[in-house]
């Protein structure tokens, strides 16, 4: 059986040149992302144009939550903290790089990662044009530093791959040349809901059964539990939700440092009517969507709202800036309040609850917004485009190299 990377022949039956070599080196291989790099790689190997590496910190050989490829390579980042700010790098990669350059490098671009300063340059020096791949919005607390920052570390790329509109807005206001920024619009695999969604919904119905709240109506907030998150908003909004509905239960989902923090505050607040269930096994977070009456999401909006959109479910978020929350549109494909004004956050809660017609409306529009555009499909299709145009800047690479 042929390989992903085995050359294509010619009609003749000989060999014909072997594909470009390109790598992906991200911080970490997560699971949902093995998706696409399925799909690029069968891209690649189509027409024999690349074959592409992944290469990132693993878990026992495998993308972090499963999921063993040939093309996934380890390679460990390294934590460091300096001046109370995260940095990290890949203190295994310039070794690799220079023993055996690839034709063209994505990377995971980001300014706290103190190897994506070195790299480019090194990348530049060796002829190897560079792809960044980054959502380019912060929600850190040092957003206000990076704006300084950003157009001088995003000068060192020669294309870019981005989440959304905003991402490409905010690239094209730093100065990145727009015919080399491909908006691969962020998603996490939501084919399966498609395809599995009645199989997913009976899990869901279990679920539901086996936390007592059947016949009850779930408000599900699910992500990292983590400051950026802003699980304590919706806690203290909770007093005021809970009068919305006499079978209204919050039920929060996921893992994080604030998990504890967040189940100890949610047992004084309501023990009756919340449900902090913590992590989850796999596919259970699809289960735990489909079967909620609608989501909320307080803070720094995950890959979560794309699923709670292709089960069409009502979708709240937080009224934030950036790539992620940009497919929900107030009214047409979701709902959005005030980030941290927690009256706003009831308000637009209890619209929803109250407006039957308008949510099947817009869930209708969110729906189909997964289904057509925001897909596998369609960011693979755009993350090949960014490949082949930085296999036809090699020879540009290479003169400016000397």
């Amino acid at each position: 059986m042929a390989t992903p990377f085995a050359p294509p022949l010619r009609s003749d039956g000989t060999a014909a040149a072997r594909p470009s070599v390109v790598w992906d080196l991200q911080p970490e291989v997560q699971h949902y992302t093995v998706p696409v790099w399925d799909g690029v790689t069968a891209r690649g190997a189509a027409d024999g144009a690349y074959s592409l590496s992944v290469l990132g910190t693993l878990e026992n050989g495998e993308a972090i939550g499963g999921g063993k490829r040939p093309y996934i390579v380890e390679c460990p980042i390294e934590h460091r903290r300096r001046f109370g700010v995260h940095l990290y790098g890949w203190p295994r990669f310039e070794e690799k790089l220079r023993r055996s350059p690839p034709d063209v490098l994505i990377i995971g671009a980001n300014p706290r990662n103190f190897d994506c300063w070195r790299i480019p340059r090194l990348c530049r020096a060796m002829g190897i044009p560079v792809i960044m791949w980054s959502k380019v919005h912060s929600y850190s607390g040092f957003a206000p530093i990076m704006k300084r920052v950003k157009p001088w570390f995003y000068s060192r790329f020669d294309c870019a791959v981005c989440y959304g509109e905003a991402s490409r807005d905010e690239l094209l206001g730093y100065g990145f040349p727009p015919d080399r920024v491909f908006v691969a619009n962020n998603t996490i695999d939501t084919r399966r809901v498609f395809l599995d969604g009645e199989r997913i919904q009976r899990r869901g119905v279990e679920l539901r059964r086996e936390a007592g709240l059947e016949h009850r109506r779930i408000l599900l907030c699910i992500g990292r539990m983590d400051p950026e998150k802003r699980h304590r908003d919706l806690l203290s909004a909770w007093p005021r939700l809970r009068e919305l509905d006499p079978d209204l239960f919050l039920v929060i989902v996921s893992g994080g440092p604030l998990l504890e923090t967040i189940r100890d505050q949610s047992a004084r607040i309501d023990p009756e009517r919340i449900r902090v269930i913590g992590r989850v096994p796999e596919g259970d977070d699809y289960a735990w969507i489909s079967t909620c009456d609608l989501g909320i999401y307080p803070g720094a909006v995950g890959l979560a709202i794309n699923i709670s959109m292709a089960f069409g479910k009502p979708t709240i978020i937080a009224d934030e800036y950036g790539a992620d929350a940009e497919i929900i549109q107030h009214g047409v494909t979701g709902w959005r309040f005030v980030r941290g004004d927690l009256e706003d956050m009831v308000g637009a809660v209890g619209h929803v609850l109250s407006n039957p017609d308008e949510v099947r409306k817009v869930t209708a529009s969110a729906r189909t917004l997964m289904r057509e555009t925001v897909t596998i499909e369609n960011m693979v299709a755009n993350i090949d485009k960014a490949i082949r145009t930085g296999l036809a800047l090699r020879g540009s690479a290479r003169k400016r190299a000397g």
